[in-house]
């Protein structure tokens, strides 16, 4: 796989089939819109950051903070159902395994405490 791909692995220690399954259907779907170098500028991005996130959940005011390289992404994930999907697929993931510092905009399931 590549840059993105293994960006995604590398923010979690948890690389069950499900999880590296989602990384890859998120990394080859943004190969399809995006350039390389925007994908080089996406898992640079993630990497610095150690957090994805869902675009559509973020502020305004967030998204106006975003570099302008990520801005574009943004925008060009928002605007395509498939890439958003698969950007959301891979938070939820995230979550689901325990991972909410890296996948902040699911949150805490109700009841579990934030250090659990």
């Amino acid at each position: 796989m590549g840059i993105l791909y293994d960006t995604l692995v590398r923010l979690s220690p948890v690389h069950d089939a499900e999880m590296l399954e989602g990384y890859r259907r998120y990394e080859t779907a943004l190969n399809t819109v995006l350039t390389p170098e925007q994908i080089e500028a996406y898992a640079a991005y993630i990497g610095g950051t150690d957090e994805i996130r869902i675009f559509e959940e973020m502020t305004p005011a967030e998204l106006a903070s975003l570099p302008a390289e990520i801005s574009a992404v943004a925008a060009t994930v928002i605007a395509d159902t498939n890439l958003s999907m698969e950007n959301r697929r891979v938070v939820a993931l995230l979550n689901q395994r325990g991972e909410h510092e890296v996948a902040p905009d699911l949150g805490q399931p109700s009841g579990v405490p934030e250090n659990e």
